[in-house]
């Protein structure tokens, strides 16, 4: 069962994160009580994480491992690379773009930390985490073991808790976060709770994983706030326990919104919106900030970014990215057939 909602959480969510790097990046901007309430967008993340920890579950279903592999790639890589090549552009064209060729080549492959590389944009890291999820979902589908839920949603909670409160297992950041983990955990169990309630299992998993990222929430805080004290700390606390309450209200049906053809556009643009705002409209920005006022070149900037974001969404997403897994999925079929006559006996 599709969650309309879930289209407009995201777009807010991408535009929580955009309101963070635009108006609370630094301590003297003009944008007063904004900025305060600004500075705790970089918690849209976390509920980006639930959200994926849902959907992914959701879209495995029914699904081969190699379906869901090609329906992510497609997904996630075309409008990446668009990102990358947007990025690139613009702070090329305002003089702030300092990356190299195999910089840039390893990026595409969004797996350039383990290749030595930096992120082209900071705000990228959160894509590798999502990879990490995906290729573990896929082997679980892969060896037919995705089925059996609550085996290993438990062995990653405990994994997760004890890598909290001994970073051990030490290689756990290698194929899954361990600090984000409780999240995409939340977002399974929401998953369980919509497809088969509120049973003693899945309350257990889901109020396990709202305590492990409340107390994360707490205290990654100071990572995104100058100096937050324990006041702000607590209200990092207090928006993810919001988000999970928001989720659980969605998953029992006691929120619904009627399908519109415009929460499908905002809830696409939320993913392009995402990967070219950091960079470059802080480009785009710096570049305005030179004849116009701080409020005016953020708010131009903004609306450059969504126009572009829309523009990659029916460009790439829509068109380029849809082909592309249509073409691959026949590929896969083609090359199933043949597999199967090759081991028939003559």
């Amino acid at each position: 069962m599709r969650l309309v909602a879930l289209d407009l959480v995201r777009f807010f969510a991408a535009l929580s994160v955009v309101m963070y790097h635009y108006t609370a990046r630094n301590e003297l901007n003009s944008f007063g009580m904004l900025s305060e309430t600004a500075k705790f967008g970089y918690l849209a993340v976390p509920l980006f994480f639930i959200i994926s920890g849902y959907v992914i579950t959701l879209s495995a279903n029914n699904r081969s491992a190699f379906e869901f592999a090609i329906s992510r790639f497609a997904r996630l890589y075309p409008v990446f690379w668009a990102g990358i090549i947007f990025t690139s552009l613009v702070t090329f064209l305002y003089g702030q773009n300092d990356y190299s060729l195999k910089q840039i080549l390893a990026n595409l492959t969004m797996l350039n930390s383990y290749l030595g590389y930096q992120d082209v944009d900071g705000v990228y890291w959160t894509l590798q985490a999502e990879l990490k999820f995906y290729a573990c979902v896929f082997l679980l589908m892969f060896f037919k073991v995705f089925e059996k839920t609550r085996i290993w949603l438990s062995i990653w909670l405990v994994l997760t808790a004890l890598h909290l409160l001994t970073n051990q297992p030490f290689f756990m950041g290698w194929f899954i976060s361990p600090y984000y983990s409780s999240f995409f955990i939340a977002g399974v169990a929401f998953y369980l709770i919509q497809r088969e309630g509120t049973n003693s299992f899945n309350l257990f998993i889901l109020f396990s994983s709202l305590l492990i990222s409340g107390f994360q929430a707490f205290e990654q805080a100071p990572g995104f706030m100058k100096n937050p004290g324990a006041i702000n700390q607590s209200i990092a606390v207090i928006v993810i326990g919001f988000f999970y309450l928001l989720l659980y209200l969605l998953v029992v049906g006691k929120v619904r919104l009627l399908e519109r053809r415009y929460y499908l556009t905002l809830g696409g643009l939320s993913y392009p919106l995402y990967l070219i705002h950091n960079k470059a409209g802080k480009a785009i920005i710096d570049g305005l900030q030179g004849f116009l006022s701080e409020g005016l070149a953020v708010t131009i900037t903004m609306v450059i970014i969504l126009f572009f974001s829309f523009l990659i969404y029916i460009g790439i997403e829509k068109k380029i990215a849809i082909s592309i897994k249509g073409k691959l999925l026949n590929l896969m079929s083609i090359i199933t057939s043949l597999t199967r006559k090759s081991k028939q006996p003559l």
